[in-house]
């Protein structure tokens, strides 16, 4: 990582703090890449196959409260990740949304959105938790984490990305 970037900082009892602590100690199964103000990974509703969520280093518990220069970092990364994940699974359309509402820690969740999807015109949300999350077989879920990292790659040539 570049020596400008934000010193990370976790926060005891975040439920986002202890996945980045998990991707740090290498146990986080679906950790994309590691950028200079966020981490990648893919999400676990792959009903909007290349969802993946955007991870704040810094714990703050709304984007107005980080630095101005973290928060523009963060977005960024974001407008690049998102052109990264549209490049493999051409999407329709690219939903962006940052809540924080059950986990109060800056996160961008990055959905695709698919004209084949008759709720399309939706938020996400609106679908039931049991249809949004569905599980990739696991040589799909690496092909598909692969080839977001080739993209990341490609655009973040600083970018800390797992090998395999």
């Amino acid at each position: 990582m570049t020596s400008g970037s934000p010193a990370p900082t976790t926060k005891p009892g975040c439920g986002i703090c202890a996945i980045i602590d998990r991707i740090k100690a290498g146990s986080f199964r679906d950790f994309i890449a590691e950028l200079n103000s966020c981490y990648v990974i893919l999400g676990d509703q792959q009903l909007y196959r290349g969802y993946c969520v955007l991870l704040a280093k810094i714990h703050a518990t709304e984007l107005y409260l980080m630095p101005a220069d973290s928060s523009r970092l963060l977005f960024d990364e974001m407008r690049l990740v998102a052109d990264a994940i549209a490049a493999v699974v051409k999407p329709w359309k690219m939903n962006y949304e940052c809540l924080g509402n059950s986990e109060p820690h800056v996160h961008w969740h990055l959905l695709p959105r698919y004209e084949t999807d008759e709720m399309r015109r939706g938020p996400i949300w609106l679908r039931p938790e049991s249809e949004r999350k569905v599980i990739l077989d696991e040589n799909d879920r690496r092909a598909l984490i692969g080839s977001i990292r080739i993209q990341l790659a490609a655009r973040f040539h600083d970018a800390r990305i797992p090998p395999g």
